[in-house]
């Protein structure tokens, strides 16, 4: 469900999932101060709501906060006819997502994103999950939610910079689809960064019908889903370079596409062409991410033990032209850290490629 002001009409479809009456409520803490009281209300409409507040940030997808969790559901004497829900941002979805599936073996979840990045992205496709000293997202399954309720009126409380994060996910989705969204895109650039509510439900709209469509025919992510990692191989490997927390996901996000895009240069003979307009949009996005120390031996490690390597090395997602994506393993080692270099030319690096 996609809408703007639409909470009110969430208890009705809610009380379908909840045959016991019981929704556990996680929030991430700024949501909660925002919204905590106003979403509480609205679903105890449902049934009896117990809430727990979890510490904003990239940090929290950890081993702690899954155990603080998961006592706090089993303390609750929590059982399968109750409801699990998040609400927050892509950390929430993800980390909440992963106490439902691993406790009582799989609790019904339900998602209230309140972050672009969540909407068109985190909170739909049923990955879950934590991450890992040497990598994001080494430790989850899939679980999927049993309702995705996005209301873009909670993007109007978003900070600036947790917007353009979420335009991330949106660049990379113009990447895959091309066209429309891509013009919408740089309207938001010409426009000093601003998006009106209904143009952001547009955007959400187009993002999660693309998703949705792949995630349907590949729900475990062992082929065509995969191309929704696009940028995605680079970008897990700039954010842990950087260390968790210290650029958002977005924001690496768009530093990966763009050694995404350059790789796709490389590779392809045509495709120089073709990426040039989509180039130079990811190079305007970029300029907005915030110059941070990055360790290249990190980059390093976090790149070739990224989840999603083949037996022949990390799988890369590259553009034959704007709506073409491709899944290779078929790079030279040499232009990879090419196109990272170029990519990481704003940054104060450290470390070596080379090691």
């Amino acid at each position: 469900m996609v809408g703007s002001n639409s909470m009110s009409s969430l208890p009705g479809k809610m009380r379908r999932l909840s045959r016991n009456g019981r929704l556990f409520v996680m929030y991430d803490a700024q949501v909660y101060a925002l919204h905590g009281k106003d979403v509480d209300r609205v679903l105890r409409g449902v049934g009896r709501v117990s809430s727990f507040v979890i510490p904003p940030g990239e940090r929290s997808k950890s081993r702690t906060q899954l155990s603080r969790l998961q006592d706090f559901l089993l303390s609750e004497r929590v059982t399968r006819e109750d409801v699990v829900v998040a609400v927050g941002g892509g950390v929430i979805s993800d980390l909440v997502g992963y106490a439902a599936a691993t406790t009582l073996r799989g609790i019904d979840w339900v998602v209230i994103p309140t972050t672009l990045l969540s909407m068109v992205d985190a909170a739909i496709g049923g990955k879950t999950g934590i991450n890992h000293g040497l990598g994001k997202n080494l430790i989850g399954t899939f679980w999927q939610p049993r309702l995705v309720w996005c209301d873009t009126r909670f993007l109007m409380t978003l900070p600036d910079r947790e917007l353009i994060s979420g335009l991330g996910e949106v660049l990379k989705y113009a990447g895959l689809i091309g066209g429309k969204i891509t013009e919408k895109l740089e309207d938001f650039l010409c426009g000093g960064c601003n998006l009106e509510d209904g143009a952001v439900a547009k955007l959400v709209e187009s993002c999660i019908r693309y998703k949705a469509g792949v995630v349907e025919l590949d729900e475990l992510d062992t082929g065509k889903r995969m191309v929704l990692n696009f940028g995605h191989t680079f970008g897990h490997a700039v954010e842990t370079g950087a260390g968790h927390g210290r650029l958002r996901h977005g924001e690496a996000l768009m530093v990966g596409l763009k050694a995404a895009v350059d790789l796709s240069q490389a590779r392809f003979p045509g495709a120089t062409g073709a990426l040039t307009h989509y180039a130079r949009l990811v190079e305007s996005f970029q300029e907005m991410v915030p110059r941070r120390k990055l360790s290249l031996d990190r980059l390093r490690d976090a790149l070739f033990l990224d989840k999603k390597r083949g037996k022949s090395g990390p799988n890369f997602i590259l553009l034959q032209k704007p709506g073409k994506p491709i899944i290779t393993t078929n790079v030279k080692l040499r232009d990879v850290k090419t196109s990272l270099r170029i990519a990481l030319k704003r940054f104060e690096l450290t470390g070596n490629l080379d090691g």
